[in-house]
């Protein structure tokens, strides 16, 4: 029989030279235990999709997908605001997703920007607006200079702002309340 090198304790040791390789592996066991690679699906074998949490792990809830800010709104709903125009398009800006919709003749123009998930993570716009001095509107609504309308829906910071010659606040309002029921 085989000299089982026990501790008086009664636990095998494990012989030094050997030690490197044990801490080797423990450690490649516990890497891969924290590691990102999602779940498979038990049908497919396939990894599964991580919706619901962001790249560190954090719940996102039900703002977890991703949105597309030029499906919010449909060409009947931006024509009679500006007339006709480009039919909208991706634009440039802060947040997960900016839509641009502008009338060439005229260049007024509705843009709408959903935040990323996260940005109002209380419910609430945060304390300072990057536009200046704003007026508190309905609904949790924030009026900037400029035809800004800053508003939260789930837990993002978004924005609308629409510019035309006579602004009416309440068309914000109305079109604020067509995109926070499709998101």
């Amino acid at each position: 029989m085989k000299n089982l090198d026990l501790h008086p304790d009664g636990h095998r040791r494990v012989p030094l030279r050997r030690l490197p390789l044990v801490l080797a592996a423990a450690l490649l066991l516990s890497a891969t235990a924290c590691g990102s690679t999602p779940p498979a699906d038990p049908a497919t074998g396939a990894p599964q999709p991580t919706v619901g949490t962001d790249q560190g792990g954090t719940d996102q809830g039900a703002d977890a997908q991703p949105v597309d800010a030029c499906q919010l709104l449909t060409d009947d709903e931006v024509t009679p605001i500006i007339g006709e125009h480009d039919g909208g398009g991706p634009s440039a800006g802060v947040g997960e997703s900016v839509c641009s919709w502008e009338n060439p003749e005229t260049y007024h123009s509705v843009t709408v920007s959903i935040g990323n998930w996260g940005t109002a993570a209380s419910g609430q716009l945060p304390d300072e607006s990057a536009y200046g001095e704003t007026e508190p509107g309905p609904d949790g609504i924030r009026f900037a200079p400029g035809g800004v309308a800053e508003f939260v829906v789930g837990d993002r910071a978004s924005q609308l702002q629409i510019t035309t010659r006579d602004l009416d606040r309440d068309v914000l309002v109305q079109v604020i309340g067509l995109i926070r029921s499709r998101v």
